[in-house]
């Protein structure tokens, strides 16, 4: 091999290898400058978290009891605070439906808490809000002031909406639902704000319920409390039964349906 050759080949090696170390160099420094900033970036004393703010209702839950779980959870930087932490920790508390946590730079973290409103009780000492879904808070058959609704659970759905449907058509006789009950055999049954006990029982409950809405008033005329219960599973009228007798019958007596 000619010495020009291996001259050659000498230089190309040196090309190589300071090539290969200024790369490796440059990597180095690279990862060190990231590193650098990275542990600047999350390191506590340089972005404390100085702010938590607590926003919601607060009908049900304390903005106190919000901060008093969160705040161990803020000692971190601004970069290493777990919102998900944040927010499942809000939502295991009694009454939290929803959490929101956002952080807002340089040094603020803000919970925002989103309260079930119950509507109606359900079975099992579960609540149901304005959607119909269920929920359960501790002493949740204390809570006053709620129609209840019963029925099996797969029927949730069908006994809420039926709920919200007698409540509207009532309203025009100026009662209102205070338990609407479905039966495993299918057979629907109700009590009144007014304290009347309604049998509708199965099929048309709809059909009974606008002829309870339409002859009420008649009903009514010249009594001074109202039924203590009606029987609507009558084909062509229905029983009446007052607070003074128990056979007062509007209409013709028929099959129960």
């Amino acid at each position: 091999m000619s010495s020009l050759k291996k001259q050659a080949m000498r230089h190309g090696n040196q090309g190589f290898s300071a090539g290969a170390f200024m790369t490796l160099l440059l990597f180095v420094l690279a990862a060190a400058g990231v590193a650098w900033v990275y542990n600047g970036m999350i390191a506590q004393e340089r972005w404390p978290i100085r702010w938590l703010e607590v926003d919601g209702p607060f009908e049900r839950v304390s903005a106190e009891q919000v901060r008093a779980r969160l705040t161990p959870l803020v000692s971190g930087s601004f970069f290493t605070v777990n919102t998900r932490v944040m927010r499942e920790t809000a939502s295991s508390m009694p009454w939290v439906a929803r959490v929101t946590v956002q952080k807002t730079w340089p040094d603020t973290v803000q919970a925002t808490i989103h309260e079930h409103t119950p509507v109606v009780h359900w079975v099992d000492g579960y609540l149901l809000d304005a959607n119909g879904q269920p929920f359960t808070v501790p002493s949740a058959n204390e809570i006053q002031g709620l129609p209840w609704l019963e029925g099996p659970q797969a029927q949730l759905n069908l006994v809420f909406e039926n709920w919200k449907k007698f409540d509207d058509k009532l309203e025009a006789i100026g009662q209102r639902v205070e338990r609407l009950t479905l039966d495993p055999r299918g057979s629907w049954s109700a009590r009144l704000s007014g304290g009347t006990e309604v049998k509708f029982g199965k099929g048309e409950i709809f059909k009974n319920l606008d002829m309870l809405v339409s002859t009420w008033t008649g009903l009514m005329q010249g009594q001074a409390v109202p039924p203590v219960g009606l029987d609507l599973r009558y084909t062509n009228g229905f029983a009446v039964l007052w607070p003074q007798n128990i056979d007062v019958i509007a209409g013709e007596y028929g099959e129960k349906s």
